[in-house]
């Protein structure tokens, strides 16, 4: 099950029951991810709402966003409760430990699990169990809204995160085990019939990113990328001097259309720091976007390819400036060495780039290049 809750609404799952009167609302649930965005002033209800005697069975759960709490429950009555053992059918109401919940209070990011009302006329005491830890979800946007501002989007954990380990088998024949809490293991099932698949804002099911594969933000070291993988940029990528980044002929590296914080990734060479691209005709490297092909060509899928160099530029002897949309010090070019050098480009395609690196309604348009430099 799959629920991505915008400002507007409250619960990605309420259920009701009738009290202690048969029939109980009994549902079992393996495998779901819930995620809210920021919410409106005065929403503090939870994620997953189980009220008026409601009880379950709930494993291999990931609650994730901005919300009141994760797991919110009232009104109870004589179900039993509890996170470690379960009761006599339907009689009950268990959520699991193992399952994830990392929800935070908008207005103060704090840990916000559960939301257990115990006072009369509620009467539900227990303390329930979750594991507070990061799902490890590849693309969640800091900061959304509505559907409108989503931007991209990706709900899969990463293969060797904290979603892939504690994970229940289900008793129950019904149910199919997977090795993963949540709605999403590696495959991009929202593929093709989805309201996000649509829209483009999901990558394609091709793009099966891990923690090895996904550019680290900051670059320090010499790094090799080897034509034996396909690599993602989820976020601006900065080479930093003295680092030299070295692409091995028929490397493909792949971008997100925007990272967490709203911005077109880009692969930004800084002064002092190298990038080795050295293609070939039969075995060129190529720059391109992970959104699904059928979008295709499309300008301005990711932000592009940034060299910044030491070489003397309009304005008085060592005038230096700043590419349009980097933060002062990460897009510094210019300087007093016409001989500087940056590296090598060969046999390198850069393809639907051109993407507003910093998205700003002061300044409309802050990159426009495929390559900028």
């Amino acid at each position: 099950i799959f629920a991505l809750v915008d400002q507007a609404g409250d619960h990605a799952a309420e259920m009701d029951s009738k009290n202690d009167n048969a029939p109980r609302s009994f549902p079992t649930v393996y495998g779901a991810t819930f995620i809210k965005s920021d919410h409106t002033t005065g929403r503090s209800n939870g994620l997953v709402q189980i009220r008026e005697g409601g009880g379950g069975a709930f494993y291999n759960m990931i609650l994730t966003g901005k919300a009141g709490a994760g797991l919110e429950n009232n009104l109870c009555k004589s179900e039993t409760r509890s996170s470690t053992v379960t009761g006599t059918f339907p009689d009950y109401l268990y959520w699991d430990q193992d399952n994830i919940i990392n929800t935070v209070r908008a207005d103060n990011a704090a840990l916000s699990q559960f939301k257990i009302a115990s006072g009369t006329p509620d009467n539900c005491v227990w303390t329930p169990l979750s594991r507070s830890v990061d799902p490890n979800l590849i693309l969640l946007p800091n900061t959304w809204t509505t559907s409108s501002d989503l931007g991209f989007f990706d709900p899969r954990p990463l293969p060797d995160g904290n979603a892939f380990s504690s994970v229940s088998s289900p008793t129950d024949a019904f149910f199919t085990s997977t090795d993963y809490a949540g709605a999403f293991g590696s495959t991009m099932w929202l593929g093709q019939w989805s309201y996000l698949s649509v829209q483009g804002l999901i990558p394609d099911n091709t793009v099966r990113p891990t923690s090895g594969t996904i550019l680290s933000s900051s670059i320090t070291s010499n790094t090799t990328l080897s034509s034996a993988n396909t690599y993602y940029m989820t976020s601006q990528v900065f080479v930093k001097a003295p680092a030299v980044l070295t692409i091995q002929a028929g490397t493909t590296i792949k971008s997100y259309k925007q990272g967490a914080d709203g911005k077109a990734p880009a692969l930004v060479i800084e002064r002092g720091a190298k990038i080795i691209a050295d293609g070939t005709a039969d075995k060129p490297i190529t720059f391109t976007t992970a959104i699904p092909s059928q979008f295709l060509p499309m300008r301005g899928a990711w932000g592009g390819l940034i060299l910044l160099g030491n070489g003397v530029v309009n304005g008085p002897p060592g005038t230096e400036r700043n590419i349009e949309g980097l933060d002062a010090g990460l897009g510094t070019y210019g300087g007093t060495d016409d001989t500087d050098n940056s590296g090598i480009l060969r046999y390198v395609r850069v393809w639907y780039g051109g993407a507003d690196i910093n998205p700003d309604p002061t300044n409309p348009e802050n990159s426009g290049n495929e390559i900028n430099g």
